[in-house]
């Protein structure tokens, strides 16, 4: 690991900088600081971004002397001002100039850094977004790690000072960045958390904006660069009198993943943070076999080299279409497990490692699931890891973006997140540095509330269980009959059901994408949803018969809360070897309007066992080798999550089961539960979409939809 040259300051800067500040009355010099600071602030790299690292130094070497020789002039009228100040202004005003003041040396000194640090001094002082007074002193080092290939990942570090006489030694955070992100995303958590005591090192992975190599989505390649990082950390540690030994990794999306998977392959790592983040990639991708297109568009382009903020690896697209395509060989499954922490609980919670982690995830992400996500931490608790799991209201990282930005204590979009993030990282990091809080719950799930916005004033509710599964939630069961949902009974497996009557059993279902049901887009509905209070919403009279279904349920006589994933298990025969299920789950007022709660959907790829290997032509390797295209077809892989076959014969019937997303929502009393069900999911890519499908699915008994229900007794255990 090396660090970059700071530019050298010494020479004289132009002469028109000296006099047009020599012009400018002294009263308006501090406005050209603060701008000044602004900037570096917003471009602690320069406005060069994306260039490379010889053309970096270059131009920071150039702004640089303008900047410093500006500064000085500054300097000569801080103190005149601070003593007006003293005089005449409110604490608060005090406070922003003896900040300035205090860090204006140092930023003379080294521009590019310096300026960054004053920023960030001045917007803590002035209790900018999460920041407040006060806590320790921070310096700011930009640097550059080199991985093992030689690859330089560009990186910033916000490391706290030393109190007069102290020989404190402080835990280490780091954080690498989300997808198609820069080195800037986290500076405002980085300054909060160093002040705090926490020695903070972002860095920008492999392929994306300055930092060079190709996007690997996760896999060997950006582990070792992460690997390399904690190198850095131990190397430097004298120098940012940080403690090696107490190391952890967080970060958001894309930066959540790689944290965890570099906890699982180096045990430095004594704690983990994932935000918004994944456990399964194919269950991302392709959950339940049904490909995500939509986010797998967002993923390609935003990787792309056309974009400017990245360069995708020309194997990632290939292995990103096989997953699409329904293609389960061992080449595919076996990138995928590469790239999911999954696959790797042995490493991170086995052999007395117990490593704790922390998961938050949203639920409206119709990439990372809360389904998914729920799964993940049960994967997790099982293989022996200490997990905190939250589930928030929003999409993708819609939860973690305001404290990013600093605002996470903002009254109309407060969220607890951050706050149980550092939380967390006190008691795993700093043992004994404080008496210790009462233990966190299981789970947190936010509970939807109609007045949800981020444009009124609302106290976000969350519902704590100190285990999951909880006891305090049961699964009830709501029964296929005819258009109607036979409301859950007690002892419900255990009764025999009543033989239904002929042309009650089944429902014909043809294919077709027009179905009257609302799922809204992709991206734009789920955030309007959730930041807005606008619920997606459908009506039953415009419900198209022939290719849908919808079955309702009695009214409420008293609000229900439904807090868990739901699921739909159907007793279904298809004309065809490949087909979807999509099952959406609705809260219907008396009025018809369906109100969307969660929704799901299963491709069958294949009738009957296990298929041979599909070959994996056209997948290459890390580097872009071709690999996998001679010799004989592979193993067939069918982990979980990938069970995509349909193990009944031509002409047979049997059970589909469809997982829908994670919800936490009350249905009112007067509303209905109500489940729709179609052939075709515009979210999601359909195995099949010949018109001339047709599935029959049957009410005998086997059909139902399953509800966590908090508080219930009625229903079976799951």
């Amino acid at each position: 690991p090396t660090t970059l040259p700071l530019p050298e300051t010494t020479n004289r800067p132009p002469s028109h900088a000296r006099t047009a500040t020599d012009r400018m009355p002294s009263t308006l010099q501090p406005l050209l600081l603060f701008a000044s600071l602004a900037t570096a602030a917003a471009f602690p790299d320069g406005l060069w971004t994306g260039a490379s690292y010889d053309g970096i130094e270059a131009a920071e070497e150039a702004v640089a002397l303008h900047q410093v020789e500006v500064l000085k002039q500054f300097a000569n009228s801080v103190e005149e001002v601070k003593e007006r100040v003293q005089k005449t202004a409110p604490g608060w005003a005090l406070g922003i100039v003896s900040a300035v003041a205090g860090f204006l040396d140092e930023t003379v000194q080294v521009p590019a850094v310096k300026a960054h640090a004053a920023a960030m001094s001045l917007a803590q002082a002035v209790s900018l977004s999460d920041l407040r007074p006060g806590g320790r002193p921070v310096r700011w080092e930009h640097l550059t790690v080199v991985s093992g290939d030689g690859t330089r990942l560009r990186a910033t570090v916000a490391i706290p000072q030393q109190r007069g006489g102290e020989r404190a030694s402080f835990p280490v955070v780091v954080m690498p960045n989300s997808w198609a992100l820069c080195v800037l995303e986290y500076t405002l958590k980085q300054q909060e958390w160093a002040a705090a005591g926490y020695v903070v090192l972002m860095y920008v992975a492999r392929g994306w904006w300055e930092s060079e190599g190709e996007v690997t989505a996760a896999g060997p390649l950006e582990v070792d660069d992460a690997r390399r990082v904690l190198d850095t950390v131990e190397t430097r540690a004298s120098d940012w009198h940080a403690d090696p030994s107490r190391i952890a990794t967080a970060g958001v999306s894309y930066g959540g993943g790689l944290a965890v998977l570099t906890a699982a392959a180096d045990s430095r790592v004594t704690a983990a943070v994932s935000l918004s983040g994944w456990g399964n990639i194919n269950r991302a991708l392709a959950g339940q076999g049904a490909p995500n297109l939509f986010w797998y568009e967002v993923l390609k382009l935003s990787g792309s080299p056309w974009v400017g903020m990245g360069r995708l690896s020309k194997s990632v697209s290939p292995h990103f279409r096989a997953i699409l395509a329904g293609n389960r060989s061992e080449e595919v499954v076996g990138w995928c497990r590469t790239r999911s922490p999954e696959a790797h609980l042995q490493d991170l919670c086995g052999g007395g490692r117990a490593t704790p982690v922390l998961l938050s995830n949203n639920a409206e992400d119709r990439l990372f699931a809360p389904d998914a996500a729920l799964l993940y931490r049960q994967a997790l608790h099982g293989a022996g890891c200490r997990v905190e799991t939250m589930i928030h209201e929003g999409i993708h990282a819609m939860a973690e973006l305001p404290g990013m930005l600093g605002f996470s204590d903002a009254v109309a979009t407060s969220s607890p997140l951050w706050s149980r993030v550092l939380a967390f990282l006190d008691a795993n990091l700093k043992p004994g540095a404080a008496p210790p809080p009462p233990p966190p719950p299981a789970l947190s799930f936010q509970l939807r509330q109609p007045e949800a916005s981020v444009f009124k004033n609302y106290v976000p509710v969350y519902l704590d269980f100190d285990s999951w599964p909880s006891p305090r939630v049961q699964p009830s069961s709501y029964r296929l009959r005819g258009d109607a949902l036979a409301p859950p009974q007690a002892r419900d497996v255990a009764a025999p059901s009543p033989p239904p009557k002929a042309e009650e059993c089944t429902r014909r279902l043809a294919y077709g994408p027009d179905t009257g049901f609302s799922g809204g887009g992709p991206l734009l509905s789920p955030f309007v949803s959730a930041a807005a209070g606008v619920q997606i919403k459908s009506y039953r009279r415009a419900i198209n018969s022939s290719s849908a279904a919808l079955f309702v349920a009695p009214p409420q006589a008293a609000p229900l809360r439904v807090c868990g994933i739901p699921n739909a298990t159907f007793h279904a025969s298809s004309s065809m070897d490949r087909f979807q299920l999509a099952a959406r789950v609705f809260s219907m007022a008396p009025n018809g309007e369906l109100e969307l709660l969660s929704f799901g959907a299963r491709d069958v790829w294949h009738r009957g066992p296990d298929p041979p290997c599909l070959r994996p032509d056209g997948i290459t390797d890390e580097r872009g080798t071709p690999r996998g295209l001679v010799g004989p077809p592979r193993r067939y892989l069918r982990p979980d999550d990938v069970r995509d076959n349909w193990d009944v014969p031509a002409g047979g019937a049997g059970e589909v089961v469809v997982r829908m997303a994670a919800l936490c929502t009350d249905v009112p009393a007067g509303n209905a539960v109500a489940l729709g069900l179609s052939l075709h999911d515009p979210t999601r890519a359909a195995a099949n979409s010949d018109v001339a499908l047709r599935v029959d699915v049957g009410c005998c008994g086997a059909s139902a939809l399953w509800l966590p229900v908090v508080g219930a007794s009625g229903g079976a255990a799951l």
